[in-house]
């Protein structure tokens, strides 16, 4: 039943603007000690049972807040005197791990003219496990799918995944919030852009080429800024360019392996290709590519605020080229 109670205290908070406190209970519960009762009227304790994430960062925090909210669940002859913030040990653990995550998106087109796109970009999420927030996003979604049985919603929403340039506005911001909630120190963001028309001819020839060349110094460079120096795994989704896949593969590990080789690293890695739908880090990726996208297609950054601060560098790889190939 406390569960059911804490749900209500995150939708508050939410309705406050509170959206990372909100998510720091997710799963939580509390229990009532009461240590001054006289006749009808009792005094106690609040224990909030958390998750061992978010227990040092809510232990830390001024729950003054938060204390006002849980007392309107209680009856006028409790009072809660302070909040005591514990660990739940229900919660089942995710084994830690030192190996470097990082997940790829592309975005833009291959439109070498007129009409295609201004830019073409690879996005980058770097994390490490455990992947903090997934559970919520996963409870998002079929919360919304759950909107389909009510019968006063009249519009029918089939989410098999996120995806930033089909979800409507309110998933967006629902989205957008719940990645600016991430920790900083744990997420980081690396963009690489070219401006097409500044692009040679001769680089852009064949788009399976352009796109594993570009690919591949992004990866490197990526690589360098990171100081990379422990097993790392590449996650893309599925190769946008269907002709040589399995020539593209090869030459981007060829082009990981000469990197290692070079640097003199005694470390190992893996590339995978998955379906985004099987990976909420590939949807975030998704989301935080829209939004640079969106920044630097049509000026507008309205979201790219919001995932600004996790973002170790962008770099405009043809800004000092002068020559344009084309006028877009």
């Amino acid at each position: 039943m406390t569960k059911d109670y804490v749900k209500i205290v995150q939708n508050i908070l939410k309705k406050q603007g509170s959206f990372d406190l909100a998510i720091k209970l997710e799963n939580s519960y509390y229990s009532f000690i009461v240590f001054q009762e006289e006749y009808d009227w009792q005094e106690g304790t609040l224990n909030l049972y958390v998750h061992p994430n978010y227990y040092i960062e809510l232990v830390d925090m001024d729950l003054d807040n938060l204390k006002k909210i849980f007392q309107g669940l209680f009856e006028s002859n409790q009072h809660i005197s302070n909040i005591e913030i514990k660990i739940n040990k229900e919660i089942e653990q995710q084994d830690i791990s030192d190996t470097v995550y990082i997940f790829v998106d592309e975005a833009g087109d291959m439109d070498f003219s007129s009409k295609g796109s201004q830019y073409y970009m690879f996005n980058f999420l770097i994390k490490r496990r455990p992947f903090n927030l997934h559970e919520y996003i996963s409870n998002y979604r079929y919360s919304l799918l759950e909107r389909n049985l009510d019968p006063f919603i009249g519009r029918r929403l089939n989410i098999e995944a996120f995806h930033a340039c089909e979800d409507n506005k309110y998933i967006k911001e629902e989205i957008f919030e719940i990645i600016s909630t991430f920790d900083k120190q744990s997420v980081q963001a690396y963009s690489y852009i070219l401006e097409k028309p500044k692009v040679d001819p001769k680089k852009r020839k064949e788009k399976d080429r352009f796109y594993i060349d570009n690919l591949n110094l992004a990866i490197n460079q990526l690589l360098d800024k990171l100081q990379i120096d422990k097993n790392f795994i590449i996650i893309t989704d599925r190769l946008p360019v269907q002709k040589n896949k399995s020539k593209q593969v090869g030459a981007l590990k060829k082009g990981i392996k000469e990197y290692i080789k070079s640097n003199n690293l005694n470390i190992r890695y893996d590339i995978f290709h998955h379906c985004s739908a099987s990976s909420a880090n590939l949807q975030i990726v998704d989301y935080i590519s829209w939004a640079i996208f969106r920044k630097y297609e049509q000026g507008q950054d309205i979201y790219y605020k919001k995932i600004e601060k996790y973002l170790i560098s962008v770099d405009l790889m043809t800004k000092d080229r002068e020559v344009n190939h084309y006028e877009k």
